[in-house]
């Protein structure tokens, strides 16, 4: 006899999934979870690969647009998670700037919450300095003269 991962007690154990986590359990425990055969592959919730769409990106001052809005509506952070059906710290961490939205969850704030956050990403293209033709004397000259010295 083995133990349960749970309780403790030593008794015949069954596969089961409490809270999303597999457990050898006594079948007292079991009724807590949903039991399983042994040879069923745990079913996780994937994260969705955040797809950046071309020529679009998330404005600037996204953090302060969120808060306001929100604020507007008279939601509590918890509330309008809920409403996104997001997680409150994902929320705060939008509104704080510490974490950007994704195009698509961009999408569904701009539906709730009647404001613009998505804006064409113009790429300039980039422009070559000239090396400078003056002769002066740069850093890397002087590491070059130290290693040959």
């Amino acid at each position: 006899m083995v133990r349960c991962e749970m309780c403790g007690k030593d008794s015949d154990l069954v596969n089961a999934v409490i809270e999303q986590v597999e457990l050898k359990v006594c079948p007292g425990c079991a009724r807590f979870g949903t039991v399983r055969e042994s040879n069923e592959l745990p079913q996780f919730h994937e994260r969705k690969a955040e797809h950046k769409e071309p020529g679009l990106k998330i404005s600037s001052d996204y953090a302060s647009l969120l808060r306001q809005a929100r604020e507007r509506q008279g939601l509590t952070q918890e509330d309008f998670a809920k409403s996104l059906q997001e997680r409150e710290s994902i929320v705060a961490k939008w509104e704080q700037g510490k974490m950007q939205p994704s195009v698509e969850a961009a999408r569904k704030l701009e539906k709730l919450l009647n404001v613009s956050l998505i804006e064409e990403d113009i790429e300039l293209p980039e422009v070559k300095k000239k090396s400078s033709a003056s002769g002066g004397f740069t850093l890397g000259d002087f590491i070059k003269v130290r290693k040959k010295n």
